[in-house]
């Protein structure tokens, strides 16, 4: 009876590990797309951050920096989907900066949104009339995520930084507040001064679109205020994590977090050196859409090479052997891992073994190592090409050398670990 408990019990395992192992993955985009639900999902947690703000520009002489814009709105929330749920993304524009040292012009263009325009970032507003001065920054668009064309998230832009009069620091950085710009979707225009002075910032885009900066008195000009952040909006979640503002200065960006199966489930990897190499082994309990199994071999488990590839299942829910033969190993500790790779591009490692590997007696013999004085003596029992390769497999160094003992001389590598080949064997040795 415990034989045919044990072996139900492994069973299931195996199973329950077939169906149930899998990993996160996340998924970033700048510019529109579309993302379907793939099989399988049931949840996805969704990511996004409005488009950024234009700074204020200034005229204040040497040693003046632009007026900073202010924060994006920034949404974190999950979401109940079913496998052809279209998700559409669409990250906002980022506002143009004020220019610098302007007159009558010079306020930075809002953000594109790519959703609609309606979701625009406000204008900054010009620099005045009568001299000189900074032109204020444009808002964000608003970033929009809709699920099955239905609106779910709208992150608002940021606001534009206020422009400089003829004075440091006279423009204002934008507010990462909102203040709603009536009923309306774009950011508003920041006001331009009648006289001199620099422009108010424009407001971000968003659910309700924020309203531009004014002026205020500067050393006896007008200066630019900031505008305000675009409002987020959130509908339809499951949960949300985040609903409020962060600091943030490239346009949009949406990211979608999901679980996939991973292509193969594993169940055992191993080496055993033998006298004529190293037999490699392993088996899996599952795999979906594998395509081959890279075996990857290493001398110190930091650099790896590719030694061969093996086919993989392809769909298989039964356990699978493989097998790999290394003829070629290193005397001493060799590391070999597993890349497997699937038919849609991705991929997973095994874990990492080990096995030192001392074979039959050996033809080819270097000493000493390490090496202290740019010489290494080399003992050969035939005539072979020598070669010098780096550790990550670079040939570096090729003689001819005839059966017998002889100096290789290595002086002109760095200090470093290097492996030398001779018919079918290698050695590593280490320049002190």
């Amino acid at each position: 009876m415990n034989f045919y408990f044990r072996r139900t019990f492994l069973l299931f395992s195996l199973l329950f590990i077939a169906i149930f192992l899998r990993a996160q993955k996340t998924d970033t985009y700048t510019s529109f797309t579309t993302w379907t639900v793939p099989a399988g999902i049931s949840t996805v947690t969704i990511k996004v951050y409005g488009g950024a703000g234009g700074t204020g520009g200034q005229d204040c002489g040497a040693g003046c920096t632009n007026t900073a814009a202010g924060q994006v709105g920034f949404v974190v929330a999950s979401y109940s989907v079913i496998p052809g749920d279209i998700i559409r993304i669409y990250p906002g524009g980022n506002g143009i900066n004020g220019s610098n040292s302007v007159t009558a012009s010079g306020g930075g263009n809002g953000g594109v949104a790519s959703y609609s325009a309606a979701y625009n970032g406000g204008k900054g507003g010009n620099a005045g009339s009568s001299g000189s001065s900074g032109g204020g920054g444009g808002g964000g668009g608003a970033s929009v995520v809709t699920i099955n064309s239905t609106i779910v998230i709208v992150a608002g832009g940021a606001s534009g930084g206020g422009g400089m009069a003829n004075l440091a620091a006279s423009g204002m950085a934008g507010n990462s507040t909102t203040s709603a710009n009536g009923t309306s979707n774009s950011g508003g225009i920041g006001t331009t001064p009648g006289g001199d002075g620099g422009g108010g910032g424009g407001g971000g885009g968003g659910q309700f679109g924020s309203v531009g900066g004014g002026v205020h008195a500067a050393g006896g000009e007008s200066a630019g205020n900031g505008g305000f952040r675009g409002d987020n909006s959130v509908s339809g979640a499951s949960s949300i994590t985040t609903n409020a503002s962060i600091t943030w200065a490239s346009s949009g960006q949406i990211q979608i977090d999901h679980a996939f199966a991973l292509p193969v489930s594993w169940l055992s990897f191993s080496a055993n050196g033998q006298t004529n190499g190293v037999a490699l082994s392993w088996s899996t309990a599952s795999e979906e859409n594998t395509k081959d199994f890279k075996v990857q071999h290493s001398l110190n488990g930091v650099d790896w090479n590719d030694i061969g590839t093996v086919p993989a299942a392809g769909n298989s829910s039964t356990v699978r052997e493989y097998s790999f033969m290394d003829h070629d190993p290193l005397t001493g500790l060799n590391y070999y891992r597993l890349l497997q790779r699937d038919v849609d591009g991705n991929f997973n490692y095994s874990k990492v073994v080990q096995v030192k590997f001392f074979g039959a007696e050996r033809s080819l013999r270097v000493y000493p190592n390490p090496v202290v004085n740019g010489e290494l003596t080399i003992n050969l029992n035939q005539n072979s090409v020598v070669q010098v390769y780096s550790i990550v497999g670079v040939k570096l160094l090729q003689k001819e050398f005839s059966a017998g003992e002889h100096l290789l001389n290595v002086s002109q590598l760095s200090r470093g670990t290097y492996y030398l080949k001779a018919k079918n064997e290698a050695v590593m040795f280490i320049i002190q």
